[in-house]
C-alpha cells in the first residue's frame, strides 16, 4: 500500500464511504469544547467541518455514549470517531469499561468507528496491559484509524496486528497565535506568578502538563550547570499520579535561581504570554507520536529543540532542532 493511498487531501475524505445518507451524523468523543476555540484540539480538528452541510457533528459525553446506541437501534446512520480512552485506576475503571460496552454494541448494531490514535499506549500508564489488550481491540473494530503522520503506519499496523488498508494520515490542526510584544509578555509573566523574570534573560520553555514521559528532570539537570541568564520555565499542572516527578522538579526549582516552576492549569488567554516571552522551546519525550505541544510553538514560529522521534522527524522548518539522546541535547542548550 503506497503512501498516496493513506494520505488525505480533505479531512471528509475521512469519514468518506462510511455512510450514504446526507448529512452524515458525526459523534465526536471526547466532547468538543467549544468555550476554548483557540486551543482545544478537537474544536480545531473539526472547525472546518462545523458548518459544512454535509455533516452535523455532535458531541459526546459520558452519558451521551447511550445516545450512540438509540441512534443504531432505531436504524439511523451514523459514524463515531473517537480520540482519546484509556484505563487509569479502579476508580475511573466502571467508567472505561462502560465506554468499552457502548462502542461493543454500536458496532455490533452496524455502527461505523473511527479511532484517532495519538499514541500507540496511553503516556505513562500503570496498567499496560489492560490498555494493550483494549487499545488492540478497538483498533480492530473500528473501520479506519487516524494518524497525524505517515512515519508511524507501519509501527502502528505492526503493535496492533491491523492491515494499513485501515489507516489514513491527517495532520495535527494547526493553533491560531496571539502575538503581543515580549517585554510585555515578560512582564504579564511576572506579575500574574509572582516570579522575577528579566527582558535580557535567555528563556527556555517547557509547556503542558508534569509527566514523567517529557525527562523534565532530565533538562533541570542540564540546567544547574547553566548560567543564571538562561533560565528555564516549567509551566503547566501536574498529571494524574505523577506527583512524584513533580516533587523531584520542585527540588531543583528550589536549588537553582535559573529553574522557574509554575505547576498550574493555564488560562487559554493566557499562553500566549508564555509563547510570546519564551526564545526557545525544548521537548524532551521519552517516547511519543504526536505532541500538542509542538504545533503550538511552531504558529508562533519559536526556536524548538525536540527529539527524532515519532511524528515529530516529519515536521519541517529553519526553527527546528534535533537531538538524538541527553548528550546532544545539553550540547545544543549550551550553545544557545
Amino acid at each position: 500500500m503506497d503512501d498516496s493511498t493513506y494520505t488525505l487531501d480533505r479531512l471528509e475524505d475521512l469519514y468518506a464511504g462510511l455512510t450514504e445518507k446526507s448529512p452524515s451524523v458525526l459523534f465526536v468523543a471526547p466532547p468538543i469544547r467549544f468555550a476554548y476555540k483557540k486551543s482545544d484540539y478537537l474544536y480545531l480538528f473539526y472547525k472546518n467541518l462545523l458548518d459544512n452541510p454535509d455533516y452535523s457533528i455532535k458531541s459526546v459525553s459520558t452519558a451521551g455514549h447511550l445516545k450512540l446506541l438509540f441512534y443504531r437501534m432505531f436504524g439511523k446512520p451514523c459514524i463515531l470517531h473517537y480520540h482519546w480512552i484509556s484505563y487509569s485506576g479502579v476508580l475511573s475503571g466502571f467508567v472505561f469499561f462502560y465506554k468499552l460496552f457502548c462502542i461493543w454494541l454500536y458496532t455490533l448494531l452496524g455502527g461505523k468507528l473511527v479511532w484517532t490514535i495519538h499514541n500507540k499506549m496511553p503516556l505513562d500508564t500503570r496498567f499496560e496491559w489492560i490498555n494493550y489488550k483494549t487499545r488492540k481491540w478497538l483498533a480492530k473494530k473500528a473501520d479506519r484509524l487516524h494518524l497525524e503522520c505517515k512515519t508511524v503506519v507501519v509501527d502502528v499496523s505492526t503493535f496492533f496486528n491491523i492491515h494499513p488498508k485501515k489507516i489514513r494520515v491527517w495532520p495535527h490542526p494547526s493553533y491560531p497565535p496571539q502575538l503581543m510584544p515580549r517585554a510585555a509578555a515578560v512582564e504579564a509573566i511576572n506579575h500574574r506568578y509572582d516570579v522575577n523574570i528579566k527582558v535580557q534573560d535567555r528563556l527556555f520553555l517547557i509547556f503542558g502538563h508534569i509527566s514523567a514521559y517529557k525527562q523534565i528532570n532530565k533538562v533541570c539537570e542540564i540546567f544547574t550547570d547553566e548560567p543564571i541568564q538562561k533560565k528555564l520555565i516549567i509551566v503547566g499542572p501536574v498529571k494524574k499520579g505523577q506527583m512524584k516527578v513533580y516533587k523531584n522538579i520542585r527540588k531543583y526549582a528550589r536549588q537553582k535561581e535559573n529553574i522557574i516552576l509554575i505547576p498550574q492549569f493555564i488560562k487559554e488567554e493566557c499562553v500566549p504570554e508564555f509563547m510570546n516571552a519564551a526564545d526557545y522551546l525544548i521537548f524532551n519525550y521519552k517516547e511519543i507520536f504526536s505532541s500538542g505541544g509542538v504545533p503550538l510553538a511552531k504558529s508562533y514560529n519559536k526556536p524548538i529543540i525536540l527529539p527524532q522521534k515519532g511524528c515529530l522527524k516529519e515536521l519541517e522548518g529553519n526553527n527546528l532542532t534535533y537531538f538524538n539522546n541527553q548528550q546532544e541535547l545539553k550540547e545544543i542548550i549550551m550553545q544557545c
